[in-house]
């Protein structure tokens, strides 16, 4: 498993940077149950920006064995 795929993704680039914007409307609000749910919601998209970069060389592989079909 390379880290390089991740790191170099614009979704996950964009998903990570996500945590200044959350972290700046979190800064504001009550410390309370909503503040959790902000966190929440951006590791959310977070995870699934991850998730699709280790999903994608399956794709591809599953592509090209539709295609030799």
């Amino acid at each position: 498993m390379s880290i390089g795929k991740y790191v170099t993704n614009p979704g996950v680039i964009g998903a990570a940077f996500g945590a200044l914007s959350t972290a700046r409307r979190t800064g504001s609000m009550r410390k309370d149950w909503r503040r959790y749910l902000v966190w929440g919601a951006w590791l959310a998209g977070l995870a699934l920006a991850i998730a699709t970069v280790s999903m994608q060389e399956q794709d591809e592989q599953e592509q090209a064995r539709r295609k030799l079909r």
